[in-house]
C-alpha cells in the first residue's frame, strides 16, 4: 500500500510556525495513518496518538472514513527542550508510548498501546502490529520538503489446512519480500513514480495497482463543539472571563477556526441548566 500526501499534509499544517522536523514528524503520522486505516474495511475512525517526554509533547493523527485527515503536534511547553539538528522520532517524543484507537460507528471502540522504544515511528508501528495484532508488517514513510510519503506491506495469513511445507514456503516469501522492500531508501521514496519504484525493487514479482483514493484535510471543529467545551468552564468564570478581557476567542487546534464569543451570547445563548 502506498500514500502520497502534498496539499492535505500542507492544510493540517495552516501556517503553523512548526520546527521543521515537527512539521515532518505530522506528515508521516498522517501518512502512517492513513495507510492502516485504508487497510480496515469498515466505516470508522482511526487515530494515531503519541505521547512523550521530549521536545514533542503529543502527536495526533485522525482519519475518518478512509477520506478525511486530520492532526496536530504540540511542544513541551512544561519543560521545554531544543530540537538537535536531523532529529528522530525517538529524539523528538523521549520516552512514552503510542496509542491506536479505532472507533466503529457501531459504537465499539478498540485501542493497542505500544511504547516508543524505536527511533524510527514506522519501526514502533511495526512493533504495535506484531505484538498486538500478530501480523508481520513493515512500513517505510519518508518526508521531502513538498510531499510525505507513505509504503506499506503486510503478510496474510496462511490457509487453515496450510502444510508445514507451505508455511515455510510463505515464510521464506516474506523474508524475501521484506528484504527487498528494505532496501527503498527515503530519497527514492520521495522522489520515484510509485510504478517505476516497484518495478525496480521487485523485479521478478507482477505488480498491480489498483486505482488511486482522494484524500483531503478535513476539521470536524464547530461552533457547537467550542460551545460545549466552553462550558466545563462553567457560567460565572465564563462571565468573570469575558468581563476581564472582552470577547472570549477559541481557535481549533487542527484547522486554525476562530469562534469569538461576547458577553450577550454567554448570558443567553448558551444551553446553561
Amino acid at each position: 500500500m502506498w500514500i502520497s500526501l502534498t496539499e492535505v499534509w500542507q492544510d493540517a499544517i495552516h501556517d503553523r510556525p512548526y520546527h521543521p522536523a515537527a512539521k515532518n514528524l505530522l506528515g508521516e503520522l498522517l501518512a502512517a495513518t492513513a495507510v492502516i486505516a485504508n487497510n480496515v474495511n469498515h466505516k470508522f475512525r482511526l487515530s494515531l496518538h503519541a505521547v512523550g517526554d521530549g521536545p514533542i509533547k503529543t502527536a495526533f493523527a485522525e482519519c475518518h472514513s478512509q477520506e478525511a485527515l486530520r492532526g496536530i503536534v504540540r511542544l513541551n511547553e512544561d519543560v521545554p527542550q531544543s530540537i538537535g539538528e536531523d532529529p528522530s522520532f525517538r529524539d523528538l517524543m523521549g520516552h512514552g508510548r503510542i496509542a491506536l484507537t479505532m472507533q466503529f460507528e457501531s459504537g465499539e471502540t478498540y485501542q493497542g498501546l505500544v511504547n516508543t522504544t524505536h527511533h524510527r515511528l514506522e519501526q514502533n508501528i511495526e512493533q504495535y502490529f506484531e505484538s498486538s495484532e500478530q501480523l508481520n508488517t513493515a512500513f517505510l514513510l519518508a518526508a521531502s520538503t513538498d510531499h510525505v510519503t507513505g509504503c506499506f506491506i503486510q503478510k496474510l495469513p496462511s490457509g487453515d489446512l496450510a502444510t508445514d511445507i507451505a508455511l515455510a514456503q510463505d515464510e521464506a516469501e516474506w523474508i524475501r519480500l521484506v528484504s527487498l522492500f528494505r532496501t527503498i531508501n527515503s530519497k527514492e521514496l520521495t522522489e520515484k513514480h510509485v510504478q517505476s519504484l516497484l518495478r525496480s525493487t521487485f523485479p521478478r514479482d507482477s505488480i498491480y495497482l489498483d486505482d488511486p483514493k482522494p484524500l483531503m484535510f478535513k476539521c470536524e471543529c464547530s461552533r457547537e463543539r467550542s460551545s460545549n467545551a466552553l462550558q466545563t468552564l462553567g457560567r460565572e468564570e465564563l462571565l468573570d472571563l469575558v468581563r476581564t478581557e472582552g470577547d472570549i476567542k477559541v481557535t481549533c487546534e487542527f484547522c486554525g477556526q476562530l469562534y469569538v464569543y461576547d458577553e450577550a451570547e454567554i448570558c443567553e445563548n448558551l444551553d446553561w441548566d
